[in-house]
């Protein structure tokens, strides 16, 4: 089941690269080896070359570039092998003798993290290096390795902010724009996290700075990578081991550290079989810790009566209940974790049931990125999600007790989105919902739209009303009263979290067509989309161009499946097709997208203030404007 990852190809680099790589590959490293970072500092230092903007992010290409080669080079993975399979190192795979180990560590000794902010990237990797051929049987009591310091490269690695400048890496776009050459980046930085994970036994450090770093590593690593995803969750693959343990480390203290673990999980579900790992692990593997009073020295605990877990409310341990102690927090006070197992989707959803009438905060957050994720890899694992069931003393605790139980994670969803207020900093939130809803009601049309209406997390049903009158202008009455508009128009203008809460609207609405359910609210998200959303969207200032021609893309899908489902419509077909032959301001819309000429697309392409994925949408937008046109008009004629 292991994917392969594509490696570093150093033959693509720079002529003088391959010759470095080959020599420390190669060759006994001697004194006539040249200095291979001196390209980064002394007299070699390119980057004083450096004028403009592209020469300053082509140089920092570089060093990136040089300092991968190099961490990829000490080929941590076979070392990790090695350690895995207790291989000494005359008998390993490793292409480094004792001797090349003694010459490389004067090499890189020579190095200041002052002068060149990559050497503390580079001492870090070093140290990991060295610990690792230390643990090899048979090196215990090496002296070469004993004289070689590499608790100081540590204490200057972390000193030069190390684990940060791999951060920055990741964070840094410039790697994503290159083909080939760095398509392997995140699967060398994996490995050196996993080798420095069991190198200094970070799962013991759950208190320490350096695992919200590791962990945020991580997060960055895998998002975005299947074939990391299917690496991490095939228990043959030995390098993401370490990095296993530790997702089991903070699994350990789940609830107590609920975001660490969401965000891990929600990094490694990229792909339909890692969401359905996820999915188990969650389901399945997750147990219960949480503080409690300890008067004694034992490790071992026993409740003599229901105990609440602190920030769950209704969730109880149940009475004479075992449990061993993790770690003494402070004073008597420890956290235990019991032999007492729920599931841990259920208790992900209880914090959002109890969520509800506060704000929204970042666990919400990576809780409905978690499961919008899940179910976007792996839409079969929407009728698992509907199959949780909440438990009979949690129910009674809750304010509008659910009742239908298979359908209780789309009442929790639905209800979260109603309370939380349409404000740009909560759109992001209501966007992941939404999303979450539309790919239930894909998976189970009439069941999820009757329950997702009937929580009315757009208040509509409040303001029917506003059809026949002006509106009140209460809280309750936002959609109509232009509320949702002014959000969708904040959300154009301050959208930077990669998804579009228009998109999201516009797809819920097009599912609940396709469901076939026919109420007012249906009535009056269709019109909304139709009157306002598409005419009016091209008008938005948007922070991401792109943004404008997705929208435009998608409303012009959801027009033409009302035009294509009007026949099965018994209740607003007449309604939905006197709009579109009789509204002037949606034909003028299609005209305008529809009469974009040859021209002027070509145009485009050499204009400096349109990217390539904007023209794309708008050739999307001419298609889909042009074939609702022909299909109106073939439709009017019979």
């Amino acid at each position: 089941m292991a994917a392969t990852a594509k490696s570093v190809d150093a033959s693509l680099w720079w002529d003088s690269f391959p010759s470095l790589l080959a020599e420390l590959e190669d060759a006994p490293l001697s004194a006539d080896l040249p200095p291979p970072l001196d390209t980064l500092s002394g007299s070699y230092n390119f980057e004083k070359l450096a004028v403009s903007a592209e020469a300053v992010c082509s140089s920092y290409h570089a060093k990136v570039q040089l300092l991968l080669i190099v961490i990829e080079t000490l080929d941590l993975e076979s070392v990790l092998q090695m350690v895995h399979d207790g291989t000494p190192l005359r008998q390993g795979t490793s292409v480094f003798s004792l001797t090349d180990i003694q010459e490389m560590d004067a090499l890189v000794s020579s190095f200041s993290s002052l002068a060149m902010k990559e050497a503390g990237s580079l001492f870090l990797t070093w140290a990991v290096f060295l610990r690792l051929i230390a643990s090899l049987p048979g090196n215990e009591h090496d002296n070469v390795l004993k004289d070689i310091d590499d608790a100081g490269y540590v204490r200057q690695a972390f000193g030069a902010a190390s684990l940060e400048y791999f951060l920055e890496i990741l964070l840094n776009d410039i790697l994503k724009e290159f083909d080939g050459p760095v398509a392997g980046y995140r699967s060398v930085l994996r490995t050196f996290i996993s080798a420095f994970i069991a190198s200094y036994e970070i799962n013991n450090q759950l208190e320490d700075s350096t695992l919200s770093l590791i962990l945020e590593i991580l997060c960055k690593i895998y998002r975005g990578e299947e074939s990391l995803c299917m690496q991490f969750w095939d228990r043959g693959s030995f390098i993401d081991g370490p990095i296993r343990c530790l997702l089991c480390t903070v699994e350990g203290d789940f609830p107590f550290r609920t975001v660490e673990l969401v965000r891990l999980l929600s990094s490694l579900c990229e792909g339909h079989w890692p969401a359905e790992c996820v999915f188990n692990f969650l389901d399945k593997s997750v147990g219960i810790s949480s503080f409690f009073e300890n008067d004694e020295t034992s490790q071992t605990v026993e409740t003599h009566l229901p105990l609440q877990v602190p920030g769950i409310e209704g969730l109880l341990i149940p009475a004479n209940t075992r449990g061993h102690v993790l770690r003494v927090i402070g004073g008597n006070t420890a956290l235990v974790r019991w032999e007492y197992r729920q599931s841990g989707i259920s208790v992900l959803l209880l914090h959002l049931a109890q969520r509800l009438y506060g704000e929204c905060t970042e666990e919400i957050n990576h809780i409905l990125d978690l499961l919008n994720r899940i179910v976007s890899f792996n839409t079969g694992l929407c009728f698992a999600l509907m199959n949780i069931r909440n438990t009979s003393y949690v129910q009674s605790t809750m304010t509008n007790a659910v009742t239908e139980n298979n359908m209780w994670v789309v009442e929790v969803i639905s209800s979260l989105i109603r309370h939380l207020y349409p404000c740009s900093s909560n759109a992001a939130t209501i966007c992941m919902g939404v999303n979450f809803l539309a790919k239930m009601i894909e998976s189970s049309p009439s069941s999820v739209a009757v329950v997702a209406l009937k929580a009315d997390m757009f208040d509509v049903s409040s303001s029917r009303s506003s059809f026949d009158g002006e509106c009140n202008g209460s809280s309750r009455s936002w959609l109509l009263s232009g509320r949702l508009a002014k959000m969708l128009f904040l959300d154009y203008e301050q959208n930077d979290y990669g998804c579009s809460l228009t998109v999201s609207v516009l797809e819920f609405t097009m599912k609940l067509v396709e469901s076939g359910l026919e109420n007012d609210t249906v009535l009056a998200l269709l019109v909304f989309s139709l009157q306002h959303i598409l005419v009016s969207h091209e008008f938005g200032k948007y922070k991401a161009k792109h943004l404008r021609w997705k929208v435009t893309v998608k409303v012009l899908e959801l027009m033409r499946t009302c035009i294509m489902s009007i026949s099965y419509f018994t209740k607003f077909g007449e309604v939905v097709w006197d709009l579109l032959l009789s509204d002037s301001s949606i034909h003028g819309m299609l005209f305008r997208v529809a009469c974009t000429t040859a021209q002027a697309l070509e145009n485009l392409y050499v204009s400096r203030l349109f990217e390539l994925s904007d023209i794309e949408g708008i050739q999307l937008a001419i298609r889909s404007a042009l074939d609702i046109l022909s299909i109106v008009l073939s439709r009017s004629m019979k």
